[in-house]
């Protein structure tokens, strides 16, 4: 049996073609023009022609049971009623509410409401402060749909405008508790819930009409499950639907994520919780990783080869970085946190100061991994996936900071793999998705060097002062 994944990231359009026999039959990934895709504002349309690419590419002609569609966790295009797009669509990475956001998360009332109510903080990956935004500026939001990127291609693929719950849940509109929109915070931010696609599941499935069949080359009428976010889907594809197993992604961003069967709300908000495939998932997320890798390489190593910038000893002492080229998410949720270098010395090389911007980035990381266990205990299984894996020194290094055996994936692509888990379910093949663990059984343990604790723990506590200065 043959099923496609269908997934559109934050940086590339990805298509998975799995075989229940052989396993990946085929993978096709297409990164985004500039030109559709800058500053966390990209081309609606063009997001999912991009998609459509590489999905045909993979699949035209076989014989697919099933597709599931793969988004991002926040984003927003609003849409005409006819469904034709008035905006762009707007990423999480999308700064531009940072302002309003760092106002409201000043008044104490305000904060803890929206909090408690949603699992989200005011900030501006959420999509109920950019809508606030586009109306302040004047964009028409009244008689309009506001749409997410997944489910907008869903609606190209089958006819039907739905959004998940756990989709929705990452807007900041919804109630964790009901799990359903909330009618209190909606009027607060001046829309209705009319304007949102209704909330399903990956039960709910509609069939490939024949104009998408057309554009994939498939043949119309099999099931199209709608659309998850990458991150709830990365707990499906590593097996950590389970209590317990924690997934840790280092791709474009970073992100912890720990699968919970209640709503996880620390008293300091240091961290987010939204609802996953089938619990809770609590988590962290850090808007520096592979982008300020790519950043240093291109803006300041002048595209050196990655292989040259890690040759070196381990234990080169580095000035500090702080991964907040982007703005900080967690655990501080301030989203005009700066980033930079502290502490260069003449003696610092090109090399030590790439290191830096690798330790930064899992310093973030590990600090909210401490909160995370803090709240809720050590993980039996931290699962690692993402563009890290590239890199074995980097990789290790995360070992080494967070002193601990870590399951490394073979398989790049761990979200993809849980669309492939939702595919399978749709065409009858896995009963429960919370088994599939085709991934996780081909991870790879990789033990920390207890001699290098000390080294990375006095860059860390300098991390910290410079972190706690800013």
């Amino acid at each position: 049996m043959l099923v496609l994944a269908l997934e559109s990231s934050t940086s590339a359009a990805k298509a998975l073609l799995y075989d229940t026999e052989k396993g990946i039959a085929a993978r096709c990934q297409k990164a985004y023009p500039a030109e559709i895709c800058r500053g966390g504002v990209t081309d609606t349309e063009g997001i999912f022609k991009a998609t459509m690419e590489v999905g045909r590419e993979a699949a035209q002609g076989k014989s697919v049971e099933a597709i599931a569609v793969c988004g991002i966790w926040h984003s927003l295009v609003v849409c005409d009623r006819d469904f034709r797009p008035e905006t762009k669509t707007y990423a999480w990475n999308y700064t531009g509410a940072a302002e309003m956001c760092a106002k409201m998360r000043q008044d104490e009332k305000t904060a803890a409401f929206l909090y408690r109510r949603t699992g989200c903080m005011p900030h501006s990956i959420y999509t109920r402060h950019t809508m606030a935004l586009l109306r302040q500026r004047g964009v028409e939001l009244e008689d309009r749909l506001l749409v997410t990127q997944g489910a907008y291609n869903y609606r190209k693929l089958t006819g039907e405008f739905r959004e998940t719950a756990c989709t929705q849940s990452g807007s900041g509109l919804m109630n964790l508790q009901t799990c359903d929109y909330d009618d209190e915070i909606m009027e607060r931010f001046g829309v209705r819930r009319e304007q949102f696609g209704p909330l399903v599941t990956y039960r709910d499935t509609a069939p490939l009409t024949a104009e998408a069949a057309s554009y994939l080359g498939l043949r119309s009428g099999i099931p199209v499950v709608p659309s998850y976010p990458d991150g709830a889907l990365n707990q499906v594809g590593s097996f950590a639907q389970r209590p317990g197993a924690m997934t840790l992604s280092v791709g474009t961003s970073g992100a912890l994520r720990l699968t919970v069967t209640r709503p996880l709300l620390p008293a300091g908000r240091q961290l987010w919780c939204y609802f996953g495939v089938e619990d809770w998932i609590a988590g962290a997320a850090t808007n520096g990783a592979c982008n300020c890798i790519n950043w240093f390489r291109e803006q300041v190593a002048g595209n050196m080869p990655f292989s040259e910038l890690e040759d070196g000893p381990w234990d080169r002492d580095c000035p500090v970085f702080l991964p907040f080229l982007f703005g900080e998410r967690n655990p501080g949720w301030h989203d005009g946190r700066l980033g930079g270098f502290s502490g260069v010395r003449p003696e610092h090389t090109l090399r030590d100061l790439y290191n830096a911007v690798r330790m930064g980035a899992l310093f973030n990381l590990y600090q909210c991994y401490e909160i995370m266990r803090a709240e809720d205990g050590e993980p039996k299984d931290v699962i690692v996936s993402g563009g890290i894996l590239n890199s074995k020194s980097w990789t290790q290094m995360l070992a080494d900071i967070f002193r601990r055996e870590i399951l490394v994936s073979n398989q790049p692509d761990a979200s993809s793999m849980g669309c492939v888990a939702l595919a399978l379910h749709a065409a009858g093949y896995l009963k429960d998705v919370r088994d599939f663990r085709a991934d996780y059984d081909n991870a790879v343990p990789l033990a920390p060097k207890p001699e290098r604790f000390p080294h990375y723990a006095e860059l860390y506590r300098r991390y910290l002062d410079c972190y706690g200065r800013e």
